[in-house]
């Protein structure tokens, strides 16, 4: 089965190779069908559409993970969900069961800030079509996809005080973080080493001081994760119950 090209993890990736891009245009196409339905359908079928893909991405993970585990390539130095990404995905079907805004507005920011750098300056060693570059792909476009589905079509538009929500929670995952890093010998959320392609946290100097520089840029990426709040809201147009 390992022979098969879905189940290789030496297949290579470039950011904004053919297979980046292509993936970046479907996702713009997804983008747009999100618009579409916020239209289009009423309260209860976008509901409907977030939870089913809630669901589709907690199974990904989950499927991934098994995938990893059957062809002993499962390591609990990477492959425990404990990135944001990785996290968000698996408590996807709780998060957005039903639009709660307090929760929302720290999953958005984080996905915002975080996951979206993830797709622009990805962190992927393996290339299509083996299904660690499917299931990165899709934890990370839907993650920001699924955000802003309930964004358009539940309204759930963040303030200037969920920022603070948001970076609080944030830090207290960090913390949590740390002790487990040390005792896994692991790299989850980059806090022992940057990660080994190309990132913005190239620019922040070396370790601990790129971690310091993100800790006072993060509010300002959260900041900019504001825009698409701002612009949304000037347009938006409430749904049908």
């Amino acid at each position: 089965m390992s022979d098969l090209a879905f189940f290789q993890n030496d297949i290579p990736f470039s950011a904004y190779d053919a297979s980046h891009l292509m993936v970046l245009l479907f996702a713009i196409g997804l983008l747009a069908l999100i618009f579409v339905a916020s239209r289009k359908f009423n309260y209860q079928k976008n509901l409907l559409i977030g939870r089913i893909f809630s669901v589709f991405l907690a199974l990904t993970v989950v499927v991934y993970t098994l995938f990893e585990i059957s062809l002993d390539r499962f390591t609990v130095a990477e492959d425990l969900p404990l990135s944001t990404c990785n996290l968000f995905c698996i408590l996807a079907p709780w998060l957005f069961w039903r639009p709660n805004f307090n929760y929302f507005v720290v999953v958005y920011f984080l996905v915002m800030a975080g996951t979206l750098q993830a797709v622009i300056t990805p962190d992927l060693y393996r290339g299509f079509p083996s299904y660690g570059f499917f299931k990165y792909w899709i934890t990370h476009i839907g993650l920001v996809l699924l955000v802003i589905h309930y964004l358009v079509c539940f309204e759930l538009y963040p303030t200037a005080k969920s920022m603070l929500s948001a970076f609080k929670w944030l830090n207290i995952y960090v913390l949590a973080l740390i002790p487990i890093n040390y005792l896994l010998d692991a790299n989850y959320f980059y806090l022992m080493a940057k990660p080994i392609n190309p990132s913005v946290l190239d620019y922040f100097g070396p370790w601990p001081i790129y971690i310091l520089v993100a800790e006072l840029l993060v509010m300002g990426f959260f900041a900019i994760a504001m825009l698409p709040v701002i612009l949304i809201k000037a347009t938006a147009k409430t749904p049908t119950n």
